[in-house]
């Protein structure tokens, strides 16, 4: 069996000034020859998906960081150009950047059980470690001279100091901090200074962990700030904006603001935020540091108009004049501190310049990719783009012997099938809850609905079937006329994967040592999927084979943590899978060996194979194509608004 380690080869960033043509010349050949596998960046406009939850600048102020929901950490520099690269499949809930501006420390959450902090070299494009806590994160920060990585959690424990070269925890305080929001050392880093939503600031002496001094304060304060060279603090509560005096805890201002957002830094002297209005228009506010703990009314420098679409204002930062503001729409808009007397429109910088392909298949002379509005066949070789129906909206699709069934996960809405030949639409049936899967065996379309129930669809008569019913179900495909059930060993039968007879609906739990089996897929008898194991002390991931001739399954890839959001793709002997969610693996089963491929600027989500291209889809909505005899890839393409490629 072989087991991935957490190894991180060399990576070169691949950088490009706009969006290049299907036909552009990309790679150089003799340099990727000679070098290990490289990860790429993307440079564009393109704006984030969903909600941006962080904004940090740089310290020279010639760029600001983004990140959010779609787990994409992206660089935005004067020329309005992004350079993007998505670091997890989970949300980016907060990112803070070294004093050296050559790391970036990220927190995130799948908002739950999960909850990471990773460090990343942007230039390099490497992960140089990452932890989890037990606890959510409640602050992320650099110590003055960058030697640790501060975490605070939601935990009595508190702050942990992570030594940002290698990620070990420093003992580096005796007394506890508690739960915090905020913490900043001193220049030196001798003294810690934190705030507790408790209401509390606390300094800590670095070098002996001691506890020096502690200092009441407004409490449950959120987006805290310092500024003035941490003489103050800055914090937002129910729609006020407070500046408490770090030195003493008294506040020192309090000023009524609709759902403001801070934007003041520890270099400014004065306090920035920005405010909506009940119309949603926005003004940028300072209120102007008098220099004896006292604070001018609050002074407008610029009224914004409303945002386009609705949407709001979410987070921003400011360096030296420049300010960068981020949307609950993935959007980025720019302005300075400069005062204007006219209302302003804020433009944003980004825009939505692909169309997102939601789900891929292998086709008999290519593949099909499914969009939104339409449902497209296309090759790497070709570049060329057919349409071959429109789609309402269907997320997921299904191929089977002469067309395709469309589908949407996680809703009620009817399966349809397009028939190629007829070239139009039918209504196969409608679930009667969330379908999560739906997959062609011969006649027989199989549905599984909402983690309890595995139905079958006679195409010949229409005729519905139930065929298990239980808890916990993860995927379920038939071969060799038996219908395999994927579940967790929690539910009854305490088993993770069953057999079902088709006629008799006889259940033989399988042996296999899991917690849970997802992600199934079959070939000549023989089953394959991801086994997942999470004991107290271990969490491991397992590629697995089972042979139900001899009743024995074999581990083939082990990663030593939990995933529990793999694929698999079996093709002429060789299974494709995410494991660790960073890249594609594809295990050989003949020779027993396994390789992997040089990921995107986007991770993966799902891989087809047709012949020798391997085509991958991303979770930004791009294909990266593979050639089987290659590793690096061989190009990332978009598919633009009015169904054209563009190639990365």
């Amino acid at each position: 069996m072989n087991t991935l380690l957490n190894f991180h080869p060399f990576h070169v960033s691949t950088k490009a000034n706009i969006f290049k043509n299907r036909y552009a010349i990309f790679f150089i050949a003799a340099l990727f020859c000679a070098l290990p596998l490289a990860s790429e960046s993307h440079i564009s406009n393109q704006k984030h998906e969903g909600e941006i939850r962080a904004v940090s600048a740089s310290f020279d102020g010639s760029a600001f960081f983004t990140a959010g929901d779609d787990g994409f950490l992206i660089k935005w520099t004067a020329d309005g150009q992004g350079e993007h690269y998505q670091i997890s499949d989970m949300s980016v809930k907060l990112c803070a950047l070294s004093p050296d501006g050559k790391t970036i420390a990220a927190y995130e959450t799948d908002g739950g059980l999960v909850n990471r902090v990773s460090l990343w070299d942007f230039d390099t494009l490497q992960r140089k470690y990452a932890r989890r806590f037990a606890d959510a994160v409640t602050s992320l920060s650099f110590s003055a001279k960058g030697t640790y990585v501060i975490v605070g959690t939601a935990s009595v424990e508190g702050a942990i100091f992570l030594r940002a070269s290698d990620g070990r925890v420093a003992d580096v305080l005796k007394d506890s901090t508690g739960i915090i929001s905020y913490a900043v050392t001193s220049a030196s880093e001798k003294t810690l200074c934190t705030y507790s939503p408790v209401g509390f600031i606390s300094y800590y002496n670095m070098t002996d962990g001691k506890l020096k001094r502690r200092l009441n304060c407004e409490a449950n304060l959120s987006d805290i700030a310092s500024f003035d060279g941490d003489m103050f603090f800055a914090g937002t509560k129910n729609d006020t904006v407070y500046a408490v005096s770090a030195l003493s805890g008294k506040t020192a201002a309090s000023v009524s603001a609709r759902a403001p957002i801070l934007l003041t830094s520890a270099d400014d002297k004065n306090l920035y935020y920005i405010a909506s209005s009940a119309s949603r228009n926005y003004s940028l506010l300072m209120l102007e540091n008098r220099g004896d703990k006292t604070f001018s009314s609050p002074l407008i420098l610029k009224n914004f108009k409303s945002l386009p679409n609705g949407e709001a204002i979410r987070a921003g930062a400011k360096a030296g004049d420049e300010i960068a503001l981020a949307s609950s729409g993935g959007n980025i808009f720019r302005t300075t501190t400069f005062p204007d007397t006219a209302p302003l429109s804020l433009s944003p910088l980004t825009d939505d310049i692909y169309e997102k392909i939601s789900d891929a298949a292998s086709a008999e002379d290519g593949f099909y990719f499914l969009t939104r509005g339409a449902l497209y066949a296309s090759s790497y070789d070709t570049g060329t783009v057919d349409k071959l129906a429109s789609n309402d909206a269907h997320t997921n699709m299904s191929v089977c012997e002469g067309g395709v069934i469309l589908w949407s996960r996680g809703t009620k809405r009817a399966v349809e099938y397009f028939d190629f030949t007829e070239n139009k639409t039918t209504r196969l049936f409608t679930p009667e809850s969330g379908v999560q899967s739906v997959r062609a065996f011969g006649n027989i379309v199989l549905a599984m609905e909402s983690n309890a129930v595995v139905r079958a669809y006679y195409r010949d008569t229409g005729k519905i079937e139930e065929l298990y019913a239980g808890a916990g179900l993860q995927d379920a495909l038939i071969s060799g006329g038996t219908l395999y059930v994927a579940k967790s060993s929690a539910t009854n039968p305490p088993s993770a994967l069953l057999s079902i007879d088709m006629r008799t609906k006889e259940i033989v739990p399988l042996k296999i040592a899991a917690d849970i089996v997802y992600a199934l897929s079959a070939s000549d008898g023989e089953l394959y999927g991801i086994a997942v194991q999470s004991g107290e002390d271990e969490k491991t991931t397992n590629l697995f084979s089972y042979a139900p001739s001899a009743s024995k399954a074999t581990m083939l890839l082990k990663l030593n943590d939990e995933d529990t959001g793999a694929f698999t793709y079996f093709y002429d002997g060789n299974i494709l899978t995410d494991i660790g969610s960073e890249k594609v693996y594809s295990y050989d089963l003949s020779r027993k060996k396994s390789k992997y491929y040089g990921r995107s600027a986007s991770l993966p989500v799902k891989a087809v194979q047709n012949g020798e291209r391997i085509a991958v889809l991303n979770r930004d909505g791009s294909i990266s194509w593979y050639d089987t005899g290659k590793t690096e890839v061989l190009a990332d393409w978009y598919l633009t608004k009015d169904g054209t490629w563009y190639e990365f």
